[in-house]
């Protein structure tokens, strides 16, 4: 498996700083690596460098696509002759919250999917829920306002913040049952070809071993904090080729690329 990194923006033939020390350490390890140009594919032409090889499987770890454009970057890898090791069906059910939530909906906050223009107060209003976390298919509002709703009636002015900030709301809008999480309990996990792993040697919590069972992708990072009330929650999955590695060590998180 080829690892495929994004360049520097000026500089083509150096990884972009974000995914420098993941890209030297994998270089270092033996792990075929190579970079392109994010601006390049938005512009219609793709080179990688070095060149992908005939029946190659292609792992992307960069920047964060829309699912309309990971397609793209799936395509230019078959072009190429290579197979992405994630199909764009398998980015978009871990990229975009109302297709991994129903597969894992008794392990995270309930959520209602709404359209962007609809009432949102009236859809709302007779949860019962305590409050309210507003996001899009993919983000919330990470502003000093935040994405924390206590009344439904304060939820399209979360929505219109979220739509300048971010320039657009991705797919639709999640209003998510507000709990409560212990803080500095966020842990994120990763799970490759149906197996999880951990940033450290502690064992992988049920919930997360559910997701790996229950979640049809090759590769995704799963987030879980403590609740109040002492449950293990999962609060977000996403795709592993765009998911950061928060706590952990470059090193740590190579050797589990190289079990493929």
């Amino acid at each position: 498996m080829r690892i495929l990194y994004p360049s520097d923006s000026s500089k083509p033939k150096t990884p972009d700083d974000l995914f420098a020390e993941e890209f030297n350490t994998a270089s270092s390890m033996g792990l075929p690596v190579s970079l392109f140009s994010l601006e390049d594919l938005a512009a219609g032409t793709f080179r990688a460098r070095p060149a992908l090889a005939a029946g190659e499987q292609v792992l992307y770890r960069g920047w964060m696509l829309a699912a309309d454009r990971y397609p793209t970057l799936a395509d230019a890898i078959r072009a190429q002759g290579a197979c992405p090791f994630t199909e764009p069906d398998q980015y978009t059910l871990c990229h975009h919250l109302p297709h991994w939530y129903p597969l894992i909906a008794e392990w995270t906050p309930p959520t209602k999917v709404l359209a962007r223009g609809d009432d949102f107060a009236t859809a709302l209003r007779d949860t019962g829920w305590p409050g309210f976390f507003v996001k899009d298919f993919v983000k919330s509002l990470t502003t000093t306002r935040g994405s924390l709703a206590d009344t439904p009636e304060e939820i399209a002015a979360i929505v219109f913040q979220i739509e300048r900030y971010r320039g657009g709301i991705e797919g639709g809008v999640c209003i998510r049952r507000r709990e409560e999480f212990v803080e500095g309990t966020e842990q994120r996990f990763f799970v490759l070809n149906g197996k999880p792993f951990g940033g450290s040697d502690d064992a992988i919590p049920e919930a997360v071993s559910a997701a790996a069972q229950r979640i049809g992708s090759p590769f995704f990072s799963v987030d879980v904090a403590e609740r109040s009330d002492g449950a293990l929650r999962i609060v977000e999955i996403g795709d592993g080729q765009v998911s950061d590695r928060k706590h952990w060590p470059a090193e740590r998180f190579v050797r589990m690329l190289a079990s493929v």
